[in-house]
């Protein structure tokens, strides 16, 4: 991954996974009607997006590996179980799971709330289709646009990329360079 490790797919997972469990007081105290039962311990559209992300890694990985074994204990564990079980993989399936991990880090970051660190992200790929350095990040459609007038679709609409696209390119040329410095 090109992101430094104290900000990683893993470390924005455990993030949620922690800030989620957590339910602070936002109203006054009084007033308020017992609930007969236990509030769950995070909010379910968060376990459910955990879930999601786990889910996905694991099908990945053990279409690859069926004998890649148990997920790990801790949550943030998963990537690195993802690319210890995949690491004699065709490079097909390297590459998938590295675009796996780069789109999940930049959804962890659009769930965290933080979309700076996605903007930055986005600024820094050229192009697939022009070339060029001119991606925004759009958050109210959670797309990449390019901003080159001449790069567009058949319809004349500017071209854009969903996070699963950038991904795939994002990964696509970390194998092209880490094979080209290897020869």
């Amino acid at each position: 991954m090109t992101h430094e490790d104290t900000d990683s797919a893993a470390a924005r997972l455990s993030e949620i996974a922690a800030y989620f469990r957590e339910h602070p007081v936002t109203g006054p105290l009084e007033g308020h009607a017992t609930t007969v039962t236990a509030a769950a311990p995070m909010r379910i559209g968060t376990l459910d997006y955990l879930t999601a992300t786990v889910r996905e890694v694991a099908d990945h990985t053990r279409t690859a590996n069926p004998d890649a074994g148990p997920l790990p204990e801790r949550l943030q564990d998963v990537y690195t179980w993802m690319r210890e079980h995949t690491e004699h993989a065709p490079e097909d399936v390297q590459v998938r799971a590295d675009a796996i991990e780069y789109r999940q880090w930049l959804e962890h970051c659009l769930e965290a709330g933080d979309h700076e660190t996605v903007r930055r992200q986005v600024r820094q790929q050229p192009c697939p289709k022009c070339g060029c350095w001119g991606l925004m990040w759009m958050q109210e459609h959670r797309e990449a646009y390019c901003t080159n007038p001449e790069c567009t679709d058949r319809d004349g609409f500017s071209t854009h990329l969903s996070l699963a696209r950038l991904a795939h390119v994002h990964a696509t040329a970390n194998r092209k360079v880490r094979q080209a410095r290897a020869t």
